[in-house]
């Protein structure tokens, strides 16, 4: 069967899909600094470039996922992306940290992070994750930021 062409009746509305956002979308999106991912989804969890870190703090509470291969630390971020599991499930089942917190580093300042560890964490929008894992000394992390201050010291 060949497509038939849509005719819209005179004398009643066109009653189709409707306008196509789409264009509409994009640019709100990267007003907002987001921009895709390489899932082609919305939101890398990076600070756009122009808008750069905030340097107005001295501490950032983080979690982490602590894997030994970049593999499964792939295969996770593409769970978490998926929704098919929460950052924090995934850093309770999966995390190799042998802190025993699950993943939750807690308030750390740049002293007390590994610096490739802190310089990503940088990179990250507060409240959100990494979704590429980043190599230190202790093995590959993902990386949630969920939030920064300044602690005055006692």
């Amino acid at each position: 069967r060949g497509q038939a062409a849509r005719v819209a009746h005179p004398t009643l509305p066109w009653r189709g899909m409707g306008k196509d956002r789409r264009e509409e979308k994009k640019v709100e999106q990267e007003s907002l600094g987001k921009k895709a991912d390489k899932f082609g989804k919305k939101g890398d969890g990076k600070i756009a470039v122009t808008q750069g870190p905030d340097k107005s703090f001295s501490h950032q509470e983080c979690r982490h996922i602590l894997l030994q291969k970049q593999s499964d630390a792939m295969r996770i971020s593409e769970e978490i992306h998926n929704n098919k599991i929460t950052f924090n499930e995934a850093a309770f089942k999966y995390s190799e940290d042998k802190a025993g917190a699950h993943g939750l580093l807690g308030w750390k300042s740049q002293a007390e992070l590994d610096q490739d560890f802190w310089k990503a964490a940088l990179t990250c929008k507060e409240g959100d994750w990494l979704r590429e894992p980043v190599k230190t000394q202790w093995g590959w992390h993902l990386i949630m930021v969920q939030g920064r201050k300044t602690l005055k010291k006692k």
